[in-house]
């Protein structure tokens, strides 16, 4: 899923996503494109990094 889609199912916005990568709190994959691409996975860790 692209950082949007995330954005929207943790309610947490995109730049505090950009920044738990930038603290390398998440790591998701990058497309050709440049784009991010996040796992299901990553839905918990941005709930556990939010507690």
């Amino acid at each position: 899923m692209k950082i949007s889609e995330l954005s929207k199912k943790t309610g947490v916005s995109i730049r505090s996503l950009r920044y738990y990568e930038q603290k390398r709190l998440l790591h998701p994959t990058r497309l050709k494109n440049g784009y991010r691409e996040y796992d299901e996975s990553d839905i918990e860790n941005v709930k556990t990094v939010q507690s």
